[in-house]
């Protein structure tokens, strides 16, 4: 099988600071180890900056290229058969990669290459200078995996119809084993959000939860909502509305105890407003728990619609209160959508089978590039 040398420029996969990235990063040398490669951490070089500045660009980008030098120097003398780059985009540029792959010529795959929405305004393109540099690497790819359809045609738009790219849907690992949490002490049917409470659109998609719960007052149910962060007071404060005992805020908890909650509770209620992907989803569904949410940005590719749970369109908040409402009064469609969540996971956004896509993608690259005889 395939060496891989493995880079994620906006933060390494061992880095101490958990996040959605790192995850799917640590997920992804899973699933290449999952298929027999040995994969090594190329760089720990963090290109990823908040701030669009030009210095900052220029300090970046010589650091870069220093450590592509130093990359190259190192991967020369036993060099890797395919360099794989974990989601650049406008404020993670790959410099390194491209580097490698013109002074090695070695494949060079990338996974979620994307742009940022953020940084548009009055006219002006903030991130511009950045999104150039972004670009410039992405063209040299051999091949784009791409989480999403906006992201698929980015790189259409950027290289043409012909560009080379793969939908590649998104996965998780395999769950721990869930842990007890102290239940709520009430027998109505538990519903369960879970996000980070910070300013911006998390605060905004459990503002939207409360709006969408508050004409669902007479019916039975009780509302566990997991995460921490600045916004927390002022949530607790606004989900007050909902009357007394009928909410529980647990705070941040260990994976294990999230999934506890997710075994007993009866709905995962989260919108997903312009939720990139949702990797929270896929846990929910692997769980056995139906999930409410809308049909919004990468929602639908994790969610199948009427199978495992119920999306209504992102503009309708009316029609996600009605499908808490329509699965909480039925039990026969709630438990059709619990069944078909592990299956789905199995079948489509499994280890396993992103294992199996790497692999048929990893084996047609390294045919392109082998050596021709004579």
């Amino acid at each position: 099988m395939a060496k891989i040398a493995f880079y994620a420029p906006i933060k390494p996969p061992d880095h101490p600071i958990p996040s959605g990235d790192r995850l799917i990063a640590q997920n992804l040398i899973k699933a290449l180890e999952l298929g027999g490669h040995n994969v090594i951490l190329a760089s720990r070089f963090i290109a990823y900056s908040k701030r669009p500045d030009t210095p900052t660009l220029e300090d970046r980008k010589r650091q870069a290229l220093a450590e592509a030098d130093a990359v190259v120097a190192r991967l020369k003398d036993d060099p890797s058969h395919v360099w794989l780059t974990y989601h650049p985009y406008c404020k993670a540029p790959d410099w390194l990669g491209p580097c490698v792959r013109q002074t090695l010529n070695i494949p060079y795959i990338t996974v979620e290459a994307a742009r940022t929405g953020q940084g548009f305004g009055n006219g002006q393109d903030l991130w511009r200078d950045w999104r150039h540099e972004a670009q410039i690497g992405m063209q040299m790819a051999d091949l784009h995996l791409a989480f999403k359809p906006q992201d698929a045609a980015m790189l259409r738009d950027l290289m043409g119809d012909a560009a080379p790219i793969e939908m590649f849907p998104p996965f998780i690992a395999p769950l721990p084993e869930p842990a007890p949490y102290p239940p709520p002490d009430t027998k109505a049917p538990l519903l369960l959000a879970v996000g980070m409470m910070r300013p911006g659109k998390k605060e905004q998609n459990f503002r939207l939860l409360l709006e969408a719960l508050k004409p669902l007052t007479h019916k039975d149910w009780h509302l566990v909502l997991v995460g921490d962060g600045p916004s927390r007071q002022s949530l607790k404060e606004a989900f007050a509305a909902l009357g007394p005992d009928r909410t529980t805020f647990t705070g941040a908890l260990p994976h294990a105890q999230v999934l506890g909650i997710m075994q007993r509770a009866a709905l995962f209620c989260w919108p997903g407003w312009r939720e990139p992907i949702g990797m929270v989803y896929l846990e929910a569904q692997a769980m056995g728990l139906p999930v409410i949410a809308l049909h919004s940005m990468g929602v639908p590719l994790t969610v199948l619609d009427g199978k495992t749970g119920l999306l209504s369109p992102e503009n309708n908040l009316t029609g996600f209160t009605a499908n808490i409402a329509r699965v909480l009064e039925n039990e026969p469609l709630r438990a059709r959508l619990s069944a078909a969540g592990p299956s789905h996971m199995a079948e489509s956004h499994s280890l396993a089978a992103a294992a199996r896509r790497l692999n048929k993608a990893l084996a047609t690259l390294q045919l392109q590039f082998a050596p021709k005889n004579g």
